[in-house]
């Protein structure tokens, strides 16, 4: 079948498209293969380069590196000493670890609503959720979108709560002109392949406070204060020297990677403009500069999985963003939920796809989704 939209390149053969790609070079290469002939791979002078690099680009203070951005969330609030009995408040509409780590700690997570425009959690949403158990707030940036931290951290410090920023999808982005990783307490990034920055694995977190950056190295160490010396309870959340060597190199190109995103974005939004069928995302005035983690379309939900399937028939790499967490299996069970507990946040994600935005995507690659879209949203 010939698809085609007469402001676009007419693409008549089937392609394929990944919903993101790796920007790695041979620059990367060469960096983790030296570290790999010098013989020492675990923590140490790399992965102490990649966090001053790291802190340097961010405007933090101190940068600590873990091995994912899972070990991230929790070293925090490890660090804070969160436990059983204890409240943390976070939104539903995100990934299974930002909720999963207050489990790690026996503690409960409490799931606020999102903003249907922004897909972020509010300041009003999480305050009417505070109690007296509540001991910690981690909002999300999604999508790459920073939340409106003026107004969270207003209603944090008007009940004394530590804010975690989960800031995994927002490296490179920035709220008011200020870097996402200063803004906030504490921010918790992630290095996974479809980020901004990745090391294959990896995580890291930062914090102006020099009590929790001391805290957060000895937990990620197994609680050592210095070698086989053991303070505290800790974990092996340490990043390898492979990993930090990709980062660094990686790191350098963060500019670049939102440049060709940001590209794919304009792109996006003009062919979409006008169709009645494709809602577009909606970034407000506070935000000046989207991460573009990902590129998210709102279609009719009646029609969207099958959107998706057809897409899929035609090559096309898509994700039905994070299902909710009140609606995953785990948490029905423990707590009861349903899909319907939180109706906007469900009713949102029903409608969400999306569509490849990776820094090496050609034009030709994104005609064929945007011809595709077109005519399969009429």
């Amino acid at each position: 079948m010939r698809i085609y939209n007469l402001q676009f390149k007419i693409i008549s053969d089937q392609m394929n498209v990944p919903l993101a790609n790796a920007f790695i070079g041979e620059e990367e290469a060469k960096a983790v293969y030296d570290v790999v002939k010098s013989g020492w791979i675990s923590q140490g002078k790399k992965v102490e380069e990649f966090e001053n690099d790291f802190k340097r680009t961010v405007d933090a203070k101190h940068a600590i590196a873990v091995n994912n951005g899972t070990s991230a969330l929790h070293v925090c609030l490890m660090a804070l000493g969160i436990g059983p009995g204890d409240e943390v408040i976070l939104p539903s509409l995100t990934f299974i670890s930002t909720a999963s780590v207050a489990l790690f700690q026996h503690a409960t997570p409490v799931l606020a609503e999102c903003n249907p425009k922004t897909y972020n959690v509010t300041g009003k949403d999480i305050e009417k959720l505070i109690t007296k158990k509540t001991k910690a707030i981690i909002p999300v940036d999604m999508n790459g979108m920073p939340i409106d931290y003026d107004e969270i951290l207003e209603v944090a410090e008007k009940h004394s709560l530590p804010v975690i920023a989960d800031s995994a999808e927002s490296l490179g982005a920035t709220y008011k002109k200020k870097k996402i990783g200063c803004i906030a307490p504490i921010h918790c990034f992630s290095f996974f392949p479809n980020k901004n920055v990745t090391t294959g694995e990896g995580g890291m977190v930062t914090t102006e406070d020099d009590e929790l950056a001391v805290k957060m190295r000895k937990i990620r160490s197994h609680g050592q204060e210095w070698r086989y010396h053991h303070v505290m309870l800790g974990n092996n959340y340490r990043m390898t020297e492979m990993q930090a060597a990709l980062g660094i190199v990686q790191l350098r190109n963060l500019d670049n990677v939102l440049k060709a995103k940001e590209k794919i974005v304009r792109r996006y939004n003009e062919a979409f403009a006008d169709n009645k069928h494709i809602q577009t995302p909606y970034v407000p005035d506070y935000v000046t500069r989207h991460a573009w983690y990902m590129y998210t379309i709102s279609v009719d939900r009646k029609m969207r999985d099958q959107i998706v399937q057809k897409l899929k028939e035609h090559g096309i790499d898509t994700r039905l963003s994070f299902p909710p967490i009140h609606a995953q299996p785990l948490f029905k069970e423990k707590f009861g939920f349903h899909e319907e507990y939180l109706p906007i946040t469900f009713d949102a994600w029903s409608k969400l796809i999306n569509i490849p935005i990776g820094p090496k995507m050609t034009n030709e690659e994104q005609d064929y989704v945007i011809n595709n879209l077109v005519e399969l949203s009429r």
